[in-house]
């Protein structure tokens, strides 16, 4: 079988202590024909030297310098430049398992579809999982996308027909940007392929969008969720909208939880939460997204927003404390 170019871009921003071993897992992966552009985007640590010396090492690599000007301009960058015609993303604290591009390109190939998912770890221990090929029509592909248990909306974790971002681009300046692009491009599918394996390992740092201080900036995460919502509630049909609403609780009580104990003023989320756990409480104890002591936290909350954040800061100051 033919390999086609495959552009890996890897925005990188002061990164250098993880930026050697990220570098070594694409350059080894057993899927060969790769065209590997890292973005440096305004780097003040060694990362953009590193970036540098990859070049010399191996011809496939490519290093744009830029100003910073976050992880969606530098995508964008990369996808500007890239000449495969299929495109994936690294976070450059993260790394790929070796056959990640192998496997997820012998799926897109095989089953002829644009886009390919496979699950991740946060564990340097790689999950064993099924290796069942799930095929998902758009719609359905949607309604996983805030599944706690699946591929989720992340970038990173996927392969793509590069003609998908024709006239698509990462919103830049914002927060959370994965949600509404990753939403957008499964739209443009017929289909979706999905690969039960875990095939990428993603890091958790402090310092991360991710893993970083709970700001106000944060509540970007509400508004991208509440728009995906509203249009999908327009899109999917009654079981997957349901579906997806369970994610969407996910994402929202996470958000909350991390104001109340950064003290933030939020009423009005505390408000929407509740109404919308009381008015699915049948799709949140159904559902195989997530386990039962998140389901029965989240109808705590739905039962009585102030005991839910009593025993949550009771706990925070535990751990604290021991």
């Amino acid at each position: 079988m033919e390999e086609q170019l495959i552009s890996v871009i890897v925005p990188v921003y002061n990164v250098a202590e993880y930026l050697e071993e990220c570098y070594q897992s694409i350059v080894s992966q057993t899927y060969k024909n790769l065209e590997i552009i890292f973005v440096d985007d305004g780097s003040t640590d060694d990362s953009g030297r590193l970036c540098d010396k990859f070049v010399e090492k191996d011809c496939r690599v490519h290093t744009i310098h830029k100003a910073n000007g976050g992880l969606s301009s530098a995508r964008n960058a990369g996808l500007k430049i890239a000449s495969g015609d299929i495109i994936s993303f690294i976070d450059s604290d993260d790394y790929p398992r070796n056959d990640m591009f192998e496997k997820l390109f012998l799926c897109m190939t095989k089953y002829q579809v644009d886009i390919v998912c496979c699950d991740y770890s946060s564990s340097v221990q790689r999950q064993i999982l099924s290796g069942e090929i799930k095929l998902l029509k758009s719609n359905q592909a949607i309604s996983l996308l805030l599944d706690n248990s699946g591929y989720r909306c992340y970038a990173w974790n996927k392969l793509y027909k590069k003609n998908l971002f024709e006239d698509i681009k990462y919103p830049e300046g914002e927060l959370f940007e994965d949600i509404k692009t990753t939403y957008k491009l499964f739209k443009k599918v017929s289909e979706v392929c999905y690969l039960r394996e875990d095939l990428y390992f993603y890091r958790i740092r402090e310092s991360s969008i991710t893993g970083a201080k709970f700001t106000s900036r944060n509540r970007e995460v509400v508004n991208a969720i509440n728009a995906v919502r509203d249009d999908a509630y327009k899109w999917l049909d009654r079981a997957e909208f349901n579906r997806f609403i369970v994610g969407y609780i996910f994402y929202y009580i996470s958000f909350v939880k991390k104001a109340l104990i950064a003290k933030m003023e939020i009423s009005p989320d505390v408000l929407n939460l509740k109404k919308c756990i009381q008015s699915n409480i049948k799709n949140i104890l159904k559902s195989d997204g997530i386990g039962m002591n998140l389901k029965l936290e989240i109808i705590l909350f739905g039962v009585s927003p102030k005991v839910f954040e009593i025993l949550l800061k009771k706990k925070n100051n535990g751990e604290k404390n021991g």
